[in-house]
């Protein structure tokens, strides 16, 4: 079962496969980050972010 490597919320196959970063971990879900920010908050999270 997935679940959010920040927050430890259960999500789904379909989003483990869309978000998790090159060695699988999610650190972004809906239960601990705006739906909008999702993608953001990974990068933000795993210090990968430019802008």
């Amino acid at each position: 079962m997935a679940h959010c490597d920040h927050c430890d919320a259960h999500v789904s196959r379909r989003f483990e496969i869309v978000f998790a970063n090159v060695d699988g971990l999610i650190l972004a879900c809906p239960n601990c980050s705006p739906n909008a920010g999702i993608a953001e908050a990974s990068q933000d999270r795993a210090g990968t972010r430019s802008e």
